[in-house]
């Protein structure tokens, strides 16, 4: 087996020359600087990750609260909306009754009726006259049963009653007693008085 030359073993002998510098010093600090720098590059790209994430979480709740109140939203809206429309057609149905029997009447014109045939025709029309009082009256019984309108609250051609009436009847029986309370007292004293002296 041949024998290694001088060279080779020289080589072996000298690290350096035989790992081409690869344990230098300068070496040594530039993979610790390449280390380091890789170190901060994984730990910026950690830190990163974690910010992406706590934004993702915090905009997923966001997400999931404005979402979840807009579904409700949605769904309330969505049955106002049929009750808006079933209160629209039981309104219209309500018109077209009360607007039909108002033709009725209109038409009816008993100052043109004459004599001949007078008993014939009221006995026809009282009927059409109580029908049409009782839808009118049935209608405006309604009242509370409608959420979305005010319509039936008051009857047409009566003045709806005034809280501020009651409170002004109040507020006058109030002065009226302030104001005869001392002539009261008066009297009564005088009269306490004249009983005194009366039996003495």
């Amino acid at each position: 087996m041949p024998r290694p030359s001088s060279q080779y073993r020289q080589m072996e002998l000298n690290p350096r020359i035989a790992d081409g510098e690869i344990h230098s010093p300068a070496r040594v600090r530039q993979q610790v600087e390449q280390a380091r720098q890789q170190a901060e590059y994984y730990e910026a790209q950690r830190r990163e990750l974690e910010e992406s994430n706590e934004k993702k979480a915090l905009f997923n709740d966001n997400l999931n609260e404005v979402g979840m109140k807009l579904h409700n939203a949605v769904q309330r809206l969505e049955r106002d909306l049929e009750s808006m429309e079933r209160e629209t057609a039981e309104v219209a149905q309500v018109h077209e009754c009360l607007n039909r029997h108002l033709q009725i009447l209109s038409a009816m014109q008993p100052e043109h009726w004459s004599m001949e045939g007078f008993n014939e025709r009221l006995q026809e029309a009282i009927p059409k006259l109580e029908r049409a009082a009782n839808d009118f009256e049935e209608a405006y019984s309604g009242a509370p049963h409608y959420h979305h309108t005010r319509i039936f609250e008051h009857k047409p051609g009566i003045a709806p009653r005034s809280k501020a009436d009651w409170a002004s009847i109040k507020m006058h029986m109030t002065h009226g007693l302030f104001f005869h309370l001392p002539l009261f007292l008066l009297l009564l004293l005088t009269w306490g008085v004249y009983l005194i002296f009366t039996h003495l």
